[in-house]
């Protein structure tokens, strides 16, 4: 009788733990996009090498979270010596001594149909709180989540002074995943 209560017990906290947490889903497909202007004309770019974990359920937010970061090195803006330049130059990525750009929630929240993350965004080793409004999309065991924000380069010492560039960039993020 005691080994029944006791197994009981464990199946009964068992799922209170999985109800109560957020899901885990597995990242497929990940596109991280930027666009800046550049002397009036918009340079479009965008980075590859994502790794992420992500705990999400649009009914617990409070146990929901998003740590993921890209690698510097893959920025890709269709013009190889403005590659190079942006990889190597100290005055904005210097992808030797900053190999990624990391984020991570520090909150999230329902805004009508869709939420609002809170992260912490680390470029060049400079942490700076970030707000993304994003998108979930559930369909059975798969998922997006996509979300668009505006930040000041300057914020993170990215491109000092150039002579040209705008301060603001936008960047797009658009993770398909499934259901861990």
């Amino acid at each position: 009788m005691l080994m029944k209560k006791i197994l009981f017990f464990c199946f009964f906290v068992n799922l209170t733990i999985t109800t109560i947490s957020a899901q885990n889903w597995k990242p497929v497909t990940v596109n991280v996009f930027f666009k800046i202007k550049m002397l009036g004309s918009t340079v479009d770019g965008k980075f590859k090498g994502f790794a992420g974990v992500i705990k999400f359920d649009p009914n617990n937010l409070s146990s929901s979270s998003l740590v993921a970061s890209v690698d510097a090195n893959t920025i890709d803006t269709e013009n190889n010596l403005r590659n190079k330049h942006l990889r190597e130059k100290t005055d904005f990525f210097n992808v030797t001594k900053y190999p990624n750009l990391k984020m991570k929630t520090t909150k999230i929240e329902k805004d009508g149909s869709n939420y609002i993350g809170y992260f912490d965004l680390t470029i060049k080793d400079i942490t700076k709180n970030v707000k993304i409004p994003f998108t979930f999309k559930q369909d059975g065991d798969k998922a997006a989540f996509q979300g668009s924000a505006v930040i000041n380069r300057r914020d993170w010492a990215v491109g000092g002074g150039t002579l040209g560039m705008s301060d603001n960039v936008t960047f797009s993020i658009l993770v398909n995943a499934v259901k861990e």
